[in-house]
């Protein structure tokens, strides 16, 4: 399981000790086809999601056919962990493949129960998963920054800035509709706002990548000055 031993959920932990996690947890392996569910609204929270492999949207549903997306899982990265410690009886999100993706799955009883040895690398195990949620609360205290801004500008603005790198590129992880879905917009409305900035200096959109030309504009967006 080597590409599990590379996931931050299991630094510091030696290459021993993770298949002895894996075991005495009980942890599985599943593979998912392309726009397959790992888990939906309302099932019963039960695992943590470690993706080993493909992409992860996790996004909300509503009746009247919008999707909200939250965020999108990269290869090492967990998921459905914030219902870890949590008394949620059921997921308020679903978890959807965008890629065939290959899964690991560990049981949450793990984490709440110690052996009698108490294991060094049982501790760890847990200090990385503290770490990891404080991560999501700052994707998820983000996301909130985003979508509670006046206009469709700042939004791009405040996503741009998170997101670029230090070369002032963006590489898009989503196509136009999921981030639309992400930004809480219409994709019309986004694409027709991305043509402005680019014609206003601001950006210049590259194939999947997004250059930010002007980032004392940007930050102007962002703060109103």
């Amino acid at each position: 399981m080597k590409k599990a031993e590379q996931c931050k959920l299991f630094q510091k932990i030696s290459k021993e000790e993770v298949e002895r996690i894996l075991t005495c947890s009980k942890s599985g392996l599943k593979e998912y086809k392309a726009e397959s569910y790992i888990f939906m609204q309302d099932d019963v929270p039960s695992k943590l999601f470690l993706l080993l492999e493909g992409k992860v949207q996790i996004c909300k549903d509503f009746r009247n056919g919008k999707r909200d997306i939250l965020y999108m899982v990269e290869p090492g990265n967990v998921f459905g962990e914030i219902f870890l410690f949590g008394d949620k009886k059921h997921y308020w999100y679903d978890a959807l493949a965008i890629s065939d993706a290959k899964v690991l799955e560990l049981p949450w009883d793990f984490f709440y129960h110690f052996c009698s040895n108490a294991c060094d690398h049982h501790k760890q195990l847990t200090q990385n998963m503290l770490e990891i949620l404080s991560e999501s609360n700052l994707e998820i205290t983000r996301k909130l920054h985003i979508v509670t801004t006046a206009s469709l500008r700042e939004r791009i603005a405040i996503w741009l800035w998170d997101a670029v790198d230090d070369k002032g590129v963006v590489r898009l992880q989503m196509n136009r509709e999921q981030l639309a879905d992400f930004l809480g917009v219409a994709r019309p409305s986004l694409s027709r706002e991305l043509m402005r900035m680019q014609k206003d200096g601001l950006i210049e959109a590259v194939g999947k990548t997004i250059v930010v030309k002007d980032r004392a504009a940007i930050e102007q967006v962002i703060t109103g000055e």
